[in-house]
């Protein structure tokens, strides 16, 4: 496969598009005899090249680790690793409750009103967690 910067309408030779097409295993009989049924496939003379529109490329763990249990083709949906922000309050009495990393509630025989200003930490954003990128159509040789 490769990061093609043309149109898909200027596709070369010898490579189909990367949009989860369904083909012939007769015509395409070598890219058939690679990837097989791998991506899909609705009956006994097709199947389905990747569809790559809109996806990121992970290199397959094979291994070592880093993103165990996957197999070749399997698609992963989005994920924000899980963190926490932690905070200490005290509300001015000498003693009061705090948060933090290792620390639990504590001093909590009394309740008060929490109003809290987060200037460093603004919601802003879109709909997706992503690195900067470039749009390109993905080919696959056939």
């Amino acid at each position: 496969m490769i990061a093609f910067a043309g149109v898909a309408a200027k596709i070369p030779e010898g490579y189909l598009l990367c949009n989860g097409q369904e083909v012939s295993r007769i015509t395409y009989k070598d890219l058939f005899d690679v990837i097989g049924t791998t991506y899909g496939s609705s009956s006994s003379t097709t199947f389905k090249v990747p569809d790559l529109r809109g996806e990121f490329i992970r290199g397959f763990d094979n291994g070592r680790v880093v993103d165990s249990g996957r197999v070749i083709g399997s698609n992963q949906l989005d994920e924000f690793k899980s963190h926490r922000h932690n905070f200490n309050y005290n509300p001015g009495y000498g003693y009061g409750p705090s948060w933090g990393p290792d620390s639990t509630l504590a001093q909590a025989t009394y309740s008060w009103n929490v109003y809290m200003n987060d200037s460093a930490h603004t919601n802003a954003g879109g709909v997706e967690t992503r690195p900067r990128n470039i749009a390109m159509n993905y080919l696959i040789k056939y």
